[in-house]
């Protein structure tokens, strides 16, 4: 693996995980995410069925809950398995799962979200984190795109390499939950 390329990394896991159909690289790279960076971008997706504002605003919910593994990063309670219809309206500036600030926003499509300064970015790196909910035949495809700074040095290696496979484990839960709760026939938005 050359460490020094930008951009993403090659198309297997811990830095590619995608449950879609015909999917390519470019399918999940492109879109509108702004956030230039020198660092790895990891790759999450799947396809959903329900529409991309239905899926969108599932992904707001992140605002109150990880949707992941919840007796790791949600302290044991329980996420939601209701819609909060009060959630969907995003703004910049809003919290995300307790440790992420929303950087950027398209109204019903994406939202962009930084690590917050402080513990979690000493923990985890500066990681920038672009949820895309977009169309994708009868349904929609959720698509995250994680931007993971390259420090240099050995041990800053290391330290990636173990954050993409933590992050594969809780992010795969995440999507395929969030997939799970807008296709639910009562979570209709």
């Amino acid at each position: 693996m050359n460490d020094s390329m930008p951009g993403p990394m090659p198309q297997r896991i811990p830095w590619w995980w995608y449950k879609t159909s015909n999917t390519s690289g470019t399918d999940l790279t492109s879109g509108d995410f702004s956030v230039a960076s020198s660092g790895q971008h990891w790759i999450r997706a799947i396809d959903v069925a329900a529409a991309p504002d239905e899926l969108f605003a599932w992904v707001t919910q992140l605002r109150r809950a990880p949707y992941s593994y919840d007796w790791i990063d949600n302290f044991g309670r329980h996420s939601p398995q209701t819609l909060d219809h009060t959630l969907v309206d995003v703004s910049v500036g809003d919290s995300v799962m307790s440790i992420f600030t929303v950087i950027e926003v398209v109204p019903g499509t994406s939202m962009t979200v930084a690590m917050k300064g402080g513990m979690p970015t000493l923990l985890f790196g500066p990681v920038t984190v672009h949820y895309r909910a977009e169309p994708r035949g009868a349904g929609s495809r959720l698509v995250v795109n994680l931007v993971v700074p390259r420090p240099p040095g050995p041990l800053a290696t290391l330290r990636r390499y173990a954050l993409a496979w933590g992050d594969l484990i809780m992010m795969r839960k995440q999507v395929i939950e969030l997939k799970r709760l807008t296709e639910l026939p009562t979570q209709a938005s």
